[in-house]
């Protein structure tokens, strides 16, 4: 992994008879943490439990994201904040072509519910309420594609589907 500042360009090749379209394989993933906080006291989410009913009625439930990855082919990139993502499509478009890319994205509606209030989107497209199929982003010639909806399969399936040599790690974590 590369952080972003190190991205330098990279070879695009187009692709399409009429409408002409970066062909790079572009992939992009979050990781977030939740935290409540109560009464102005920031709390372990595992200590819910632990309130009062009033208490968890209460308490104010939050969601950050602490890393964000996106992967240009073979490379990956990273950075920590939504600033930085902001900073690092924008030098993509600079080093690379005016022509859409795609950024393919395993259950887009996670990490949509926190792209919707960082970037403008010009189109979302959607099954239903919270279920983004598809979304373009405005400032940038970007279109991001959920892979969840295109193959119907979750990661830890994806590897068996497609005979691949990669397996999801599922069900290792202690979130305690």
């Amino acid at each position: 992994m590369h952080y972003w500042t190190e991205y330098n360009g990279h070879n695009v090749i187009l692709s399409g008879k009429r409408n002409k379209y970066d062909s790079t394989i572009y992939t992009f993933d979050i990781e977030t943490t939740s935290y409540i906080v109560l009464n102005g006291k920031q709390l372990n989410p595992i200590d819910y439990l632990k309130l009062s009913e009033k208490e968890q009625n209460d308490v104010r439930k939050n969601a950050c994201m602490y890393i964000w990855m996106l992967g240009i082919n073979e490379n990956v990139y990273y950075g920590r904040t939504w600033e930085e993502l902001d900073n690092f499509l924008d030098r993509i478009e600079k080093y690379g072509t005016p022509r859409k890319k795609y950024i393919f994205v395993h259950n887009l509606s996670f990490e949509f519910e926190f792209l919707r209030n960082k970037f403008i989107f010009k189109s979302v497209f959607a099954r239903k309420s919270r279920k983004v199929i598809k979304a373009t982003l405005e400032k940038y010639n970007f279109e991001f594609r959920c892979t969840y909806y295109m193959s119907n399969c979750s990661l830890a399936k994806l590897g068996d589907v497609y005979n691949l040599n990669v397996k999801k790690l599922v069900g290792d974590l202690d979130y305690r």
